[in-house]
């Protein structure tokens, strides 16, 4: 029996309590009551055994598992502590782990670590990580957060930190968002603009070309350029072009080495900004000058492009199709699509092939001098336009090619297909799909009562019941009234009110143009007034200041202030003479003197 400890029994307060060692449990002696059960200890006990080697006592539990680790597979020199948790956890910290070890690559704090780590969890419930690798997923969940607090890193980042290819990873990102239903933004090139910057060997200026890059980015924003674009090829078409603003000599390769992308890509994005209004502006004016004026996006340009050349094609505008103005200044050989290709032999042999398939599928029997003369005319397209004939896509009039031009020489022009490979369709035209005729029958009206009477009479009164007569729709029609009676008033208010704001902007619009009217009349005037000032004696000398009359001061009173409807113009000139001063012919007193004869009765 082991020794009795002090503590007392919560129920009967007695003080001799049993420790049982082999179940850690304590007991109570004189009630029997178990006082504490299943002990656990912080001390750490050794066990010899028979072939003298040494085991450890109880069981050990971690902070955050569930389940100890296997005793028995310790005794049985498995090594470590004989891993016995369950498999959730196993993988938590496993993932926990590599995500910490790829975020001390990419220099990641902790932040990035727990917020991952949650993603990672998520994954894990939603079996996500099965049949994947876990260094996928942690990279996904990794990505995410970044993308989520918009730090300044890559999906191709964490592609060459890991060595794993970019596609396998944008993939496992894709699933995994499209999974958890996570709207992220879109990525601003402006991120990336100081990390990139700084990679450029720009010396003291590198602030100044990174200010002018995102001036560039805001300015692509407002011309359609960025929208559809992934953001490195932005980033790298703004530092290219600040750079060369500020006169360093960078060439594609010293941006596309340091931002990942395709030198066509920086190519396209260069042309795109060239084509906007804010490419003919200098440095200076560039960064002290907003233009209003926003460019069409360059897909829509290439689209009007090339319906231009369609419409022009169809109306066998020969001039317009030479003249330059169609070609598209973003392509390196704007006249391409105009010039004539050359056949290669091989080319000319499948013309041959082509045409012989074709002339065998139709059972055309021609002699041999019509074959000839198919194969000479055939050897002159390429075989793009032979594919493009038996495909049907030629032009709305079924010309696939232009035929002279004005000095006779034969210039062959293929019409312009559409997004899909087929010939373009004009905004105004309709596809040959549209002008079909419908192959299914338009769909008959039915007559209810017909279609009644050709059902079981069992069934006809409860069609009846399915529709409303007349009576039952003026009693759904009041009760519906009734029940919304204050929504209704309501919108009938409202429409009163806009009503009379209406007839009140009317009103005024009227008053206003009243205005007008009486102000120009009255101007008219007082032109005519001046007009009479001419006539006053040249000779007479006057010895008063030149200065304004009280006409003069009275129109220029009325010119500053509102002109009210209230005035009387024409009564207001009339109380001027001609010399600009008041007139006193309509005073009363003035008035000739009446008599008056009275009778003396």
């Amino acid at each position: 029996m082991a020794a009795q400890n002090k503590t007392c029994c919560p129920n009967c307060g007695a003080g001799e309590i049993y420790a049982h060692e082999s179940s850690g449990a304590s007991i109570c002696v004189a009630c029997g009551v178990v006082v504490e059960e299943n002990a656990i200890v912080s001390s750490v006990e050794f066990s010899e055994g028979a072939g003298g080697t040494s085991s450890l006592v109880g069981q050990f539990v971690g902070a955050s598992g569930s389940k100890p680790f296997n005793r028995d597979r310790m005794q049985r020199g498995g090594g470590g502590y004989g891993f016995s948790r369950d498999s959730r956890e196993t993988t938590l910290a496993n993932g926990r782990r590599r995500i910490q070890d790829v975020a001390s690559r990419m220099r990641l704090s902790n932040y990035f670590v727990d917020a991952a780590h949650r993603f990672f969890t998520v994954a894990v419930e939603k079996n996500f990580v099965q049949g994947r690798r876990t260094t996928h997923v942690v990279a996904a969940c990794l990505y995410i957060a970044c993308r989520q607090e918009k730090s300044q890193h890559m999906l191709i980042d964490f592609s060459d930190a890991l060595q794993v290819n970019v596609y396998t990873l944008g993939t496992c990102f894709l699933k995994f968002r499209r999974l958890l239903g996570l709207k992220l933004e879109i990525i601003d090139p402006a991120l990336y603009i100081y990390r990139f910057a700084a990679h450029l060997d720009l010396d003291e200026k590198a602030n100044a070309v990174a200010l002018t890059a995102l001036r560039l980015v805001g300015r692509m924003k407002r011309d359609w350029i960025v929208a559809g674009r992934r953001p490195a090829g932005i980033c790298a078409a703004a530092l290219l072009i600040a750079a060369r603003a500020h006169g360093f000599t960078k060439q594609h390769q010293d941006v596309t080495k340091v931002l990942r992308v395709c030198g066509m890509t920086v190519h396209q994005r260069v042309k795109d900004f060239e084509n906007t209004p804010s490419a003919n502006l200098t440095l200076d004016q560039f960064i002290s000058i907003d233009l209003e004026i926003e460019a069409d996006p360059p897909r829509f340009t290439t689209n009007r492009l090339r319906e231009a050349r369609a419409k022009a094609i169809q109306e066998k505008n020969v001039g317009l199709l030479t003249s330059g103005k169609l070609d598209d200044p973003r392509e390196k050989r704007s006249s391409k699509w105009r010039e004539i290709k050359s056949v290669t032999e091989k080319q000319k042999d499948l013309n041959a092939l082509y045409g012989q398939l074709a002339k065998d599928m139709t059972g055309d029997g021609s002699n041999q001098s019509n074959s000839k003369q198919g194969d000479q005319q055939l050897m002159i397209q390429d075989v793009e336009t032979v594919e493009a004939n038996a495909n049907g896509a030629s032009g709305p009039d079924g010309n696939n090619q232009l035929v002279t031009q004005d000095d006779g020489a034969l210039t062959r022009i293929q019409y312009p297909k559409g997004n899909n490979g087929k010939a373009l369709v004009l905004p105004d035209e309709a596809t040959a799909e549209e002008l079909q005729k419908s192959i299914h029958p338009q769909a008959a009206k039915l007559n209810l009562e017909e279609w009644k009477m050709t059902m079981p009479l069992t069934q006809q009164d409860e069609i009846d019941d399915l529709f409303r007569d007349d009576e039952e729709v003026k009693q759904k029609e009041a009760i519906f009234n009734k029940m919304n009676k204050d929504y209704i008033e309501k919108q009938d208010r409202k429409e009163q009110e806009r009503i009379a704001a209406e007839n009140l902007q009317t009103e005024k619009e009227l008053d206003d143009a009243a205005q007008a009217e009486e102000h120009a009349r009255f101007m008219t005037s007082k032109t005519q007034r001046q007009l009479g000032k001419r006539r006053r004696d040249d000779k007479t000398v006057s010895f008063e200041d030149d200065g304004p009359t009280t006409e003069d001061a009275l129109l220029a009173a009325i010119s500053s202030r509102k002109i009210s409807r209230k005035i009387n113009y024409d009564a207001m000139s009339a109380i001027f003479d001609d010399s600009g001063t008041f007139a006193t012919d309509m005073l009363e007193d003035n008035e000739p003197e009446k008599s008056f004869n009275f009778e003396v009765v």
